[in-house]
């Protein structure tokens, strides 16, 4: 860092007498040293404003979560397709499911769980959808049916698999094995199979777990590398009429040296593939090159919470916004595309635990949601604060405030936002000890409004040399700017 960065963050960082705007925390860095950063976003998203704004950036408050009116079965929701337009398919719990609209619902059948012996983290049904008919695969069976018929197990030369996908016309499988090959099915027939019709990804030596489809190519995802392969067509490969042929070839180049941990984590979204690499790094293509967007706050988390806590991945599209949804069993990680920041998301009213969807798919243009809980379907609500009507915790956290080798003191903290809905429902809390201890709890009580903004404060604040504020609020409620009246001491 140049010494003119570090002299203007620590000008921006120092007290300064007279009322000062203390800098907004644009992500979540909660570093396992506490002092260094602990700033937080929860259920909270920075979103950056116009040059002529009242503030360069703002807190906006995540959605909240309310039923569409669509139930399938009991649930929990593990899998949504919905790559033909009028047309979802669905795993809910044990059973296949299929609707058109929110009074269209068809139970499909039983489908079973995965029998396949295994780590969790690398099992997961997998829904792919061609022009005339739906693939389920439940490792290591596969269900098809076209999108007016009923549901059938593909049996015969069916070898059993992992995972599929669809591109252009083929049905791809990942094998039951992880050191099996990749194969696919009859050109526009999910149920025929040649035994002649696979392939294995050996540009690395690796287990492969899962494919997916982007961009018009096949993305092979094994442990410790992906592959990216193309349909080649006949090339004239044929040696006679009618003689089978392998129609995908690796692309040149097409290696990443960077595999899944788990396959759950594993999505496309932002016209990338998202995934936790097996170096606990999180990952996203930039053409054929993985780029990554975890910051070292966010791996130390993932080292943490461990592989086992992994439950899945999901990613929706939301006010310009893509977030990418990393979700273990007792917390959530998003990453924001458009800002390229992290925040977090519980649905609880404590601010534990995770955020409460499991599958995510786009249907004309609206973001449904399946819900982990039940077999209900969710809409994302901006101007809904709670989740399926259970209050939910928005909370921040400031970057630290360093009074170098001198007291600093805060007369005064004000916050400005728009109009709480509920009465006292934002407070402030602070830490002098880098995040390990919070004290002073305070309701922030209203001071001027202007229309549907107002600004909230609260006095006598006491000295510090360190000092990171926390702003706690049930409320629904988007945060413009946080300014204090802090005054150098002595040393």
């Amino acid at each position: 860092m140049s010494a003119t960065v570090t002299q203007a963050l620590q000008a921006a960082l120092t007290p300064k007498t007279g009322m000062q705007r203390i800098p907004f925390p644009l992500e979540s860095y909660q570093h396992t040293s506490p002092p260094l950063s602990s700033k937080r976003l929860l259920n909270l998203y920075a979103e950056q404003e116009p040059a002529d704004a009242r503030t360069a950036a703002a807190l906006i408050p995540t959605p909240g979560l309310q039923a569409s009116g669509t139930t399938l079965g009991s649930g929990p929701i593990l899998a949504l397709n919905g790559d033909i337009p009028g047309y979802t398919y669905a795993v809910s719990g044990t059973r296949f499911f299929r609707y058109t609209s929110p009074t269209t619902v068809e139970d499909l059948g039983d489908i079973g769980s995965p029998t396949t012996p295994d780590f969790a983290w690398h099992l997961m049904p997998t829904i792919a959808v061609g022009v005339n008919a739906a693939v389920v695969c439940i490792p290591p069976r596969a269900y098809t049916c076209a999108h007016d018929g009923p549901l059938n197990q593909i049996t015969g030369d069916f070898p059993g698999a992992r995972s599929v996908t669809y591109l252009n016309g083929y049905f791809v499988f990942t094998s039951d094995s992880p050191l099996g090959p990749f194969f696919v099915s009859g050109l526009l027939d999910p149920t025929a199979y040649d035994a002649l019709d696979f392939a294995y990804p050996d540009g690395e030596p690796d287990a492969l777990r899962r494919v997916m489809t982007l961009n018009g190519e096949l993305w092979l995802i094994g442990d410790s590398s992906l592959e990216v392969w193309y349909d080649a067509g006949s090339s004239g490969l044929e040696t006679s009429p009618g003689t089978s042929f392998f129609p995908f070839r690796r692309r040149a180049g097409g290696v990443i040296e960077h595999g899944a941990l788990s396959i759950r984590t594993c999505v496309i979204a932002d016209g990338s593939l998202f995934w936790l690499s097996h170096r606990g790094i999180v990952m996203r293509t930039v053409g054929y090159q993985p780029q990554r967007i975890s910051t070292h706050a966010i791996e130390q988390i993932i080292r943490l919470e461990g592989a086992s806590q992994i439950e899945l991945a999901l990613s929706y599209l939301q006010d310009g916004h893509c977030f990418y949804c990393l979700q273990f069993s007792d917390r959530t990680l998003v990453y924001d595309c458009t800002t390229k920041a992290w925040h977090e998301r519980a649905s609880s009213a404590d601010g534990t635990g995770r955020w409460r969807p499991s599958a995510a798919v786009e249907t004309t243009g609206l973001a449904v949601l399946g819900d982990s809980l039940s077999g209900q379907l969710l809409f994302a609500e901006p101007y809904v604060g709670t989740d399926m009507g259970l209050p939910v915790l928005r909370q921040f956290i400031t970057p630290p405030l360093w009074a170098g080798t001198a007291f600093a003191f805060c007369s005064r903290l004000e916050i400005e936002c728009e109009v709480a809905l509920v009465p006292d429902g934002v407070t402030l809390d602070w830490s002098d000890d880098g995040g390990y201890t919070w004290v002073g709890t305070r309701q922030l009580r209203p001071t001027t409004t202007w229309g549907n903004r107002i600004r909230m404060y609260t006095t006598r604040l006491g000295s510090f040399r360190q000092r990171m504020f926390r702003v706690t609020t049930m409320d629904r409620v988007p945060f413009y700017a946080v300014d204090a009246n802090i005054a150098s001491g002595t040393t």
